[in-house]
């Protein structure tokens, strides 16, 4: 019978501090999204994500953007007891943004890539087909 208390209690302390871990999470959670650099970060992840999307184009946070905020709203309040986080989401944000340029690097070079070809086929295309040709030139 007293292994059976023993389990239970065991239990019992499981389940408080599962719950007492939850709420931790929750605070950190409540911390994390009221920083100042939570927007940017979140919006930096976003455009990493929608690289190549060409409904992306429309949606963008510029470098410049970034850096106007983190003088703004991050540099203004940083004193020699900056805390962890804030280190922390300076330097998220710093490496979304390079992880960003990263992506959009090859994407560039294989989007001109795929005009160029899709330009040679074109000539190619009318120069094999001079009926497209006299059309054209009729047309006014």
């Amino acid at each position: 019978m007293e292994s059976n208390k023993i389990g239970e209690n065991g239990r019992r302390k499981e389940a408080e501090g599962s719950d007492a871990e939850k709420q931790d999470e929750e605070v950190l959670k409540k911390i994390i999204a009221s920083h100042p650099l939570y927007e940017v970060l979140i919006e930096s992840h976003i455009n990493c994500l929608k690289v190549g999307s060409e409904e992306a184009e429309g949606f963008d946070i510029t470098n410049d953007a970034w850096k106007k905020l983190v003088n703004s709203k991050f540099k203004s309040t940083t004193n020699p007891n900056t805390s962890e986080l804030d280190h922390f989401m300076e330097a998220y944000c710093v490496a979304l943004s390079k992880l960003k340029e990263a992506i959009e690097e090859p994407t560039k070079e294989a989007k001109a890539f795929i005009n160029a070809t899709y330009a040679q086929l074109k000539e190619l295309n009318e120069a094999n087909n001079p009926q497209h040709l006299i059309i054209k030139q009729q047309e006014p």
